[in-house]
């Protein structure tokens, strides 16, 4: 027994509707492809943007929070009339001075660290340093792996003009965290 009028009218209608029925052309599907493709393209820009601010932003917290901690240092020792002691802080690791050091510290080191991304301080120099990971949006005179180099200075009133500190004749006024050299991070907000 073959099948019923009912259900080959049904199977006619299904067969008629799929041949009308038409899926995307190939230009629809190239016009798709570039259309993501562009979305994909300025998603990836951005988030490189949003990575560089981050890094910067974080190095501009750790060296602001630095300077807080240097001048709690300076304002306790002022108040244990221990002035020579400020003098003597120049040059040291400002990072002990922290209530907790950066999570991407990696301590006192004899030489250079080449591990991007991060913290470390130069014995030998005296220098804090970070290596940055965004270099290619990163600007310094430095030649090497791109880095920030900061380091404590003693700020004092020069009364004898000589460019040295004098104990006893030289006013102290406080340290400061100084970058060694010049640096800045290109971003799309300030575009240098």
């Amino acid at each position: 027994m073959g099948p019923c009028r009912s259900c080959q009218v049904i199977l006619v209608e299904k067969i008629a509707h799929n041949k009308n029925q038409q899926g995307f052309t190939l230009l629809e599907i190239i016009v798709v492809i570039i259309l993501i493709s562009i979305l994909a393209l300025f998603s990836v820009d951005r988030l490189l943007s949003l990575r560089i601010a981050a890094e910067k932003a974080s190095v501009t917290q750790v060296i602001g929070n630095i300077r807080s901690a240097l001048g709690l240092e300076v304002a306790r020792l002022a108040l244990d009339n221990n002035m020579i002691a400020v003098a003597a802080l120049a040059k040291t690791n400002p990072v002990p001075l922290l209530a907790q050091a950066p999570s991407n510290y990696l301590g006192e080191q004899e030489k250079n660290i080449n591990e991007v991304g991060q913290w470390y301080f130069n014995k030998e120099e005296g220098v804090l340093v970070y290596n940055v990971i965004h270099s290619e949006n990163f600007k310094t005179a430095l030649k090497g792996l791109p880095r920030t180099r900061h380091q404590i200075k003693l700020i004092y009133d020069d009364k004898n003009n000589n460019q040295r500190f004098d104990l006893g004749q030289d006013g102290i006024a406080g340290l400061d965290l100084l970058p060694l050299e010049k640096f800045s991070w290109k971003t799309e907000a300030n575009n240098n």
